[in-house]
């Protein structure tokens, strides 16, 4: 089949996911004139960008278990996808289905994973970044896709140390997989396929992926634009916008204080302390980042709360002291639905990622870092400033 010059990939690690059926049912809605609340390319400030259209934008990816309509069920009971939306979507989803490769779980989930993607765990590491190229080249091949982008949406993965050579940039990451541990991350694995491919690759989750710096000196010298890491959509968008606030009005933040619930898939996997750490290191890091108060105390802590459901709700408490040392407080709940607020962002992410392709851009994307807890080589966690430089990049001042 020729490329279709109105058809885009969307490439979801993580298809049946919550986050990658909002994104599915949440274009269908857009297709059919819904507005696009939630989505930053789409705000008046960015209306002269040259993005992709949306409309051109089709869904399929990587899962090792699960089924579209169960996923879309959840979510239209947890009250984030409407009845009749889920309704008009019934055949898109079973199409969606046919399309969907095997993922590759951790080691130690085989026994959650379909027979499918349990038996890729048999493969050696180059042999598995040669089934996920196997994949990309099938959809391009089958749907008809004129490009295409990855973005990794999978359960957090659990942490471990990175093996030695791959935190040298000129290193070559395919030579280091013949010698790499079998544990080694699932996000290195979609990344180096992508990259091989020339596809963009988007890591929306904590786990490495680019942020290796062997992986991301590989895309920079193969010219395709990686992004993320980890998405910024709730308590910690919140800190980087009122972090700031304390430190330039000169008040001194004693203690920040962070407790989170979430009910999803999600939130069970951050259950496992293997799993959880480094999301919540994201998390922390950014009040330092911006504060650099040494002596300020901070904690994050995450529970699961399976009633929830997709609602995660995060009530955060600060400690600060201002003129002549009077201690104030400042408290807020945040409550709202994980994947509303992650699907649009995974849009942005998306068009920033083609937009970079076209422009010839290779490595880390900088002028993402608005979107990340940990964006790629940006250690500036101030929301607005990261704004700026979104707004920069997209919107380059015009030569005379």
């Amino acid at each position: 089949m020729s490329p279709d010059p109105l058809k885009t990939g969307l490439l979801l690690v993580g298809v049946r996911g919550a986050i990658a059926t909002t994104v599915l049912h949440g274009l269908e809605s857009l297709r059919s004139g819904q507005q696009a609340l939630g989505l930053v390319t789409n705000t008046p400030q960015f209306s002269k960008v040259d993005w992709e259209d949306l409309a051109c934008f089709r869904v399929t990816g990587w899962d090792i278990a699960g089924d579209c309509d169960r996923a879309a069920g959840e979510l239209e009971r947890a009250g984030v996808l409407p009845s009749d939306l889920v309704e008009l979507c019934t055949s898109l989803r079973q199409r969606t289905e046919f399309t969907i490769a095997p993922g590759i779980p951790e080691p130690e989930d085989s026994g959650i994973a379909d027979r499918a993607s349990s038996d890729r765990l048999s493969l050696p590491l180059p042999e598995l970044v040669e089934a996920l190229r196997d994949d990309i080249r099938s959809w391009k091949r089958e749907e008809g896709f004129r490009r295409m982008v990855v973005v990794h949406l999978a359960t957090a993965e659990r942490q471990h140390e990175l093996p030695a050579g791959w935190s040298h940039p000129e290193a070559d990451p395919i030579e280091l997989l013949r010698e790499a541990p079998d544990n080694l991350s699932r996000s290195v694995l979609y990344a180096l396929a992508a990259i091989l491919e020339g596809v963009p690759y988007i890591n929306f989750t904590p786990a490495p992926g680019a942020a290796v710096p062997a992986v991301a000196g590989f895309a920079k010298r193969n010219g395709v634009p990686v992004l993320g890491n980890d998405g910024k959509t709730g308590e910690t968008l919140i800190k980087t916008v009122l972090a700031p606030m304390f430190r330039d009005r000169g008040l001194s933040v004693m203690a920040w204080e962070g407790y989170n619930m979430l009910g999803n898939r999600d939130g069970a996997a951050l259950s496992d302390p293997a799993r959880r750490a480094s999301k919540i290191a994201n998390k922390d890091a950014v009040i330092h980042g911006i504060l650099d108060n040494d002596q300020m105390h901070s904690g994050v802590t995450i529970d699961f709360v399976p009633s929830l459901h997709d609602w995660k709700t995060a009530m955060d408490f600060i400690h600060f002291q201002g003129f002549l040392g009077a201690k104030m407080q400042l408290q807020f709940t945040w409550q709202a639905s994980d994947s509303a607020l992650a699907a649009p962002l995974v849009l942005d992410l998306a068009r920033i990622a083609l937009l970079a392709q076209d422009r010839g851009e290779g490595g880390p994307v900088e002028a993402a870092a608005a979107f990340f807890k940990n964006p790629l080589e940006v250690r500036d966690h101030d929301f607005h400033r990261q704004m700026d430089r979104l707004r920069r990049w997209a919107l380059p001042p015009k030569s005379d």
